[in-house]
């Protein structure tokens, strides 16, 4: 994280998150962001915030279960790098 990135606590990530610690906590656990520490004390990027939207979206629209979603991203990301490698 950069100095100048933005700097989000625990509680600021769940407002993001349309109030769903639950959801948030699964997501972590299927490492779709990487945090040191307990979630609750940790703080939070602008990168992973964009990470956490991104799930969320995916998450609501697919229905999709924290490690669905992990998986999803995991392919966009992999998708994302061969566009970039040509």
């Amino acid at each position: 994280m950069n100095e100048q990135d933005i700097k989000l606590s625990y509680h600021e990530i769940i407002r993001a998150c349309d109030h769903d610690a639950d959801w948030l906590l699964r997501i972590i656990e299927a490492d779709v962001i990487g945090i040191s520490g307990a979630p609750e004390a940790a703080t939070y990027s602008g990168y992973q915030l964009a990470r956490i939207r991104r799930a969320h979206r995916i998450s609501r629209d697919f229905e999709a279960s924290a490690p669905a979603t992990a998986l999803i991203l995991q392919l966009l990301d992999e998708l994302e790098n061969l566009r970039k490698g040509r």
